[in-house]
Formats: C-alpha cells, sequence, structure tokens
C-alpha cells in the first residue's frame, strides 16, 4: 500500500496526504473520501497487513521453519527473518505506532490489535519451534511466545542499537534467547561425536 511505504520511507508526520495520493495515483479527495485523514490511512493500511498476515509472508514463514528438521537451524531461520524484518522498515512502523505523541482512540485500538497480531504470530512460530518433545518442560508456549514477543520489539531493538549492537550481534543473540528453551538433554544440545 502507497500509504505504508510512505510512512516507512519518510516517517507519518512528514507524510503529506497529497504524497500518499500521488503514490497511489488517486487524488486528494479519493485519500480523505475513502480514510478521513492520516490516522485513517494508517489504521487501515496496519489493519491490511495483519489481515493478510503480514502480506502473505506469515504462512510462507512458517512452512519453511517446518521444512528445516534442525531445531537451532529453524533459530537461525528465525533470527535472520527477524532482522530482515527490521531492517525492511518494521522497526520505523512499529515506533509510528508504538511510540507516537499523538493521541487518537482508533491509534490506541489499532496498537492494540498490533501487538495481539505479534503474539499471535509469535506463538504460532513456537509451536513449530517448540514441540513439547525438545521444549523445557518449565516453560509453557504461551510464556515463550510472551517473551520472545517483548524480546523481537522495536523498544528491545532500538535500545540495544542505542548502546552499540549491530545487527549481527543482535542476531546471535536471538539464536542464543531461544536455545535456552530447549530441553537441555535434547540431542540437538549434545556435541557431535566429531568435535
Amino acid at each position: 500500500m502507497a500509504a505504508l511505504e510512505l510512512f516507512v520511507e519518510q516517517g507519518f508526520t512528514e507524510t503529506s496526504i497529497r504524497q500518499v495520493a500521488e503514490r497511489a495515483s488517486v487524488s486528494d479527495q479519493t485519500i480523505y473520501k475513502a480514510f478521513g485523514d492520516k490516522i485513517g490511512l494508517l489504521c487501515e493500511a496496519a489493519d491490511q497487513y495483519i489481515e493478510t498476515g503480514g502480506g502473505g509472508t506469515e504462512a510462507a514463514f512458517l512452512a519453511a521453519l517446518a521444512a528445516e528438521p534442525d531445531p537451532i537451524e529453524r533459530f537461525r531461520l528465525v533470527a535472520r527473518g527477524s532482522r530482515e524484518l527490521w531492517e525492511s522498515g518494521a522497526l520505523e512502523l512499529d515506533l509510528m505506532l508504538n511510540g507516537s505523541e499523538i493521541r487518537d482512540p482508533r491509534l490506541e485500538e489499532l496498537q492494540r490489535r498490533s501487538l495481539a497480531y505479534k503474539l499471535e504470530s509469535t506463538r504460532a512460530a513456537c509451536e513449530v519451534l517448540f514441540p513439547d518433545d525438545i521444549r523445557r518442560p518449565e516453560f509453557s508456549l504461551d510464556d515463550i511466545a510472551a517473551l520472545g514477543t517483548a524480546m523481537d520489539s522495536a523498544t528491545t531493538v532500538t535500545t540495544l542499537r542505542a548502546l552499540g549492537w549491530s545487527m549481527d550481534r543482535w542476531e546471535q543473540w536471538v539464536i542464543e534467547f531461544l536455545t535456552t528453551f530447549l530441553d537441555p538433554a535434547h540431542e540437538a544440545l549434545r556435541p557431535s561425536r566429531g568435535s
């Protein structure tokens, strides 16, 4: 969607309805009639993203995870996918939604739906990453999903980057974080005989 692209590229405040209309090849009046204002436009763009499962990428990602037999490799796929998502502009969008000084009930409702979507998506990934036979028994999938949602947030990523972490370091940390939920008795954590 043209609006979402511009919001990520330029920021919400810096993007005008006129720019969105030009990118979408429609008139300003069409945008105002359809969405009311910029917040209405942002809400609709984010809702479309949520309703389509991340633009349709979520189902493909879960299938790729499920096809990988090695748990540690699955963690690498998650860390790489998350990094690519943050580097593609999701960080800016998440900060727009959750760090905004704009007080509007529509935006507050969108923040609630966005968090619920993140938690649901993370839980779906956890079901693939942590089947009962490899998960530490003291952690439920809901526990891991909640911790994963908090870990993979714009606040965490921007804080670590401000503290000097590179995205390479962050990606490695995600893998190590996920490994803590594996049952220590699982074969994926045992050294190979060739080591």
